[in-house]
């Protein structure tokens, strides 16, 4: 009798630190896999492609993404005055305001794939009406030496429906490969952008 209960008592020790051990991974995979995405990345893809270097560390395979200073705010006006003309802002008809950016990554032998997510605001000026317009949104990759190696601007619609003074927008740039780096040298810069769509 005494038997029975050691091993009975043994053989719940070994279930818990089996259960244990589970948990801990699995508080480990979501802490990886969760940080600076879309939520749409397939993990066990991500976790199966080539590194580009020697660390097991996944997320510094995705470039960082960055709201580049000034780019974060977009203004239009009324009748073709120019932002920085005096009291321009009485002419306001729409300020948008990005408020949110993300990225995922994903690796095939020769490139890499990105998706990039921008979520932001357009509010009515003194002069602004309903409708839709399209805001002027770039996405760019470069590395620290400032070499581009992509960059596309996107016109975004956002409607204001009728009586309403604001409109929130969310846009995903989902067709952005360019060739595995060969150093965790890239930035993901995001921003309005008034532009040529070079």
């Amino acid at each position: 009798m005494k038997l029975d209960w050691e091993n009975s008592k043994a053989v719940k020790l070994l279930s818990l630190g089996a259960m244990a051990f589970v948990l801990a991974a699995c508080n480990t995979a979501t802490k990886n896999q969760t940080e600076d995405t879309l939520g749409i990345t397939d993990q066990q893809e991500v976790a199966e492609a080539k590194p580009i270097d020697q660390s097991n560390n996944l997320r510094a395979f995705c470039p960082k993404t960055i709201l580049r200073a000034g780019t974060e705010t977009y203004r239009t006006f009324e009748g073709g005055v120019k932002k920085d003309e005096p009291g321009a802002l009485n002419s306001l008809q729409f300020q948008s305001t990005i408020t949110d950016v993300a990225r995922e990554c994903n690796y095939s032998p020769s490139n890499l794939n990105m998706r990039v997510g921008v979520k932001g605001r357009v509010i009515n000026g003194p002069t602004g009406l309903t409708g839709t317009l399209n805001v002027p949104l770039r996405v760019a990759i470069a590395n620290t030496a400032n070499e581009v190696v992509y960059s596309q601007l996107h016109q975004v619609p956002v409607t204001i429906p009728e009586g309403g003074s604001n409109a929130f927008f969310s846009f995903v740039a989902s067709n952005i490969n360019i060739p595995v780096p060969d150093k965790n040298n890239l930035v993901v810069y995001v921003g309005f952008d008034e532009g040529p769509p070079s």
